[in-house]
């Protein structure tokens, strides 16, 4: 089979070319604009062996983008945090760095390439889209599995074992919807490329944002592309 008239090598292009032009090192000011989280889906939570517990109120964020962002995020958007213990109040305005997903939870060090790439996966399967608005339920579900992946070190995801611990939950159905999520991931994907982290040194919570190509990412994949439309269609002239 010709590898240069593969589908996979055509996509995995265009993958490339948004990837590629993602706003990294860019800025993102925005506007905190409200919070899905409610003390209905409170819980407590640990990372030091039950030491202390922290409550919790888990849901999804939604920011108002006012300056930066490189032209490629949207304008208002909603999102979940990755650093717990963190805090970001409504009404405030935050700006941001925008890093791969990797670098992301500045607050340890990074998360790193593993568990940046549970969190695409994750998000692929039930959040790729981020300008929607979830049930406080889904949301609350979304939140506790991104912590427990960021946080977590013992090698598997169980909300009442391992590094990061949960207990006393005020509405269980978030457990058994988190569960169920962090259940179904594999670490081969796919993932949701187009997604990088927020992060802001300090006590701010980092977050999550989508973004979308610029047309200068046509710049990145149009030469592959056209070299791939001649060798097929030399191909076909050869058949």
């Amino acid at each position: 089979m010709n590898h240069y008239n593969s589908p996979k090598w055509a996509l995995a292009l265009l993958a490339f070319g948004t990837y590629a032009t993602t706003a990294s090192g860019a800025s993102l000011t925005v506007l905190f604009q409200s919070s899905t989280g409610s003390a209905a889906f409170a819980v407590d939570r640990t990372v030091d062996s039950g030491a202390n517990w922290y409550g919790q109120d888990p849901g999804q964020f939604h920011f108002i983008t006012l300056a930066g962002g490189g032209g490629i995020v949207p304008n208002d958007f909603f999102t979940f945090c990755i650093e717990p213990r963190e805090f970001v109040t409504v009404g405030q305005t935050y700006t941001y760095n925008i890093v791969p997903v990797e670098q992301g939870a500045n607050n340890i060090g990074g998360m790193g390439v593993t568990k940046a790439n549970f969190v695409r996966e994750l998000l692929y399967n039930n959040y790729p889209n981020f300008s929607v608005a979830l049930t406080p339920l889904t949301a609350a579900a979304i939140q506790v599995a991104l912590w427990e992946i960021v946080r977590e070190d013992s090698g598997s995801f169980n909300l009442a074992t391992g590094t990061v611990q949960y207990r006393n939950w005020a509405n269980d159905s978030v457990r058994v919807l988190a569960t169920s999520m962090l259940g179904g991931l594999t670490g081969n994907g796919p993932y949701l490329s187009s997604v990088s982290a927020l992060t802001l040194n300090g006590s701010v919570q980092d977050t999550l944002v989508q973004t979308t190509p610029e047309p200068a990412a046509f710049l990145v994949v149009a030469p592959a592309l056209i070299v791939l439309a001649i060798r097929r269609r030399r191909n076909k002239a050869k058949g």
